[in-house]
Parts: structure tokens; C-alpha cells; sequence
């Protein structure tokens, strides 16, 4: 004879799914995401200071007025730049009288080159140099524009400023000069002007120069 099985009256736990536990600290998660800085938008501002050093300058902490002023110092230096790169030049109809500064080292001499396209070296007259010292580099002959020979000396300078631009050490040319009433001291040559973009305002009286860097 089979016994019936009595009932069975224990109540099943419910079981904790895992996930559920995981649920608690989601809020705090979301509260923590909230709290992060945002991140602003910022701009590198960069300007030449008095004393020719380029500064850099994030203007992400700065304050609206700080930020007005370093504005205003980048426009600064960039007039201030593009005012370096003008050279004052005097205009004879399609000439053009660039104003240079020779030295040698101790002494400078300051002269009116004609800007010559046409001239593959640069040369002055003797007496613009003659109160440089200056090495002496060679002796030959010369072809001018009518298709002449003239005698010419090839020296070194220690500079020569033209523009903004220092030209250390240049080989210029020497020539006599037989026209003492000449308005400039001589040529700029393709030797220099190759090596330098510029544009020539022609109303202003302005050589604009180019850097390509």
C-alpha cells in the first residue's frame, strides 16, 4: 500500500539575479558623468613681442577682458609686421631707387640701387665702397645692356641690407663710373631678387615684400 506524500508547504526564495544588484550605483554613475568639466572650445593666438620673441597663448582660461587684450596684441604685431615688410622706394617713371645699407663690419654706407631685372649680379659704383674695407675677390669684364664691355672688380662685402632682409656676406660688382650726376649708386641684381617675392606699389612708392616661408 503506497503512502500519499504529504504536501509540501516551504516557500521557494526568489532568486536575486545578479544585474539587479549592479542597478544600485547607476545613478551615482550618471551624476559623477554630469560633473565633468565640458570641454570649451579654445584658439592658439600667437604675436611678436618688443622684443622680437613669437609668444604663444591659449585663450582657453582667460577672462573676456584678457581675452579683448591679447586681441588686440596679435593685431598689433601683425601691422607692425606687415609695416616692417614695406620698404620706402622712389619712382622715376619705370624706375625704381631701392634704398640699401652697406657695411663691412665696422662702418655702413647707406646707397639708392636701381632695381634691375635685367641684371643677373649686383653691382655698385667704386665710390660707394670706398670708405669699406672689402675683400677683393677677382678682376674680368662685363657686358651692358648695349652690348659693351667695361671693366669690373669683384668683391666681398661683410652685409647688405636691403628691406628687412640682411644679405651676409654678398659678392657684389665694382665699376667706374663716368656720370657723376647718376640719382643711385648703382644695380640690384637678379643675384638678390631671386631669392625674394615682392610686389611694387608704383602709386604709394612701396616695394611690398613676400616672405615664402
Amino acid at each position: 500500500m503506497m503512502r500519499a506524500k504529504p504536501p509540501n508547504h516551504s516557500v521557494t526564495k526568489p532568486r536575486i539575479q545578479p544585474w539587479a544588484v549592479n542597478l544600485c550605483p547607476l545613478p551615482l554613475l550618471l551624476l559623477g558623468l554630469l560633473m565633468q568639466p565640458q570641454a570649451s572650445h579654445s584658439e592658439i593666438h600667437s604675436y611678436v613681442d618688443e622684443q622680437g620673441t613669437r609668444i604663444f597663448v591659449d585663450d582657453a582660461y582667460l577672462s573676456p577682458t584678457e581675452r579683448r587684450g591679447l586681441q588686440q596684441r596679435v593685431l598689433d604685431s601683425e601691422n607692425a609686421q606687415r609695416k616692417s615688410l614695406s620698404t620706402p622706394v622712389k619712382v622715376y617713371g619705370n624706375q625704381v631707387l631701392v634704398p640699401v645699407e652697406l657695411s663691412d663690419g665696422n662702418r655702413q654706407v647707406r646707397a639708392q640701387l636701381l632695381l634691375d631685372t635685367g641684371a643677373s649680379q649686383t653691382v655698385f659704383y667704386r665710390r660707394t665702397v670706398v670708405s669699406l674695407r672689402t675683400k677683393f675677390l677677382g678682376k674680368g669684364w662685363s657686358r651692358l645692356a648695349g652690348g659693351q664691355l667695361i671693366a669690373t672688380e669683384r668683391v666681398r662685402l661683410a652685409a647688405l641690407q636691403v628691406g628687412p632682409y640682411t644679405w651676409k656676406t654678398p659678392a657684389v660688382y665694382l665699376i667706374d663710373l663716368n656720370d657723376s650726376d647718376a640719382p643711385f649708386d648703382g644695380l640690384l641684381g637678379m643675384d638678390f631678387l631671386r631669392q625674394h617675392h615682392y610686389r611694387i606699389d608704383f602709386q604709394q612708392q612701396l616695394i611690398h615684400w613676400q616672405p615664402t616661408d
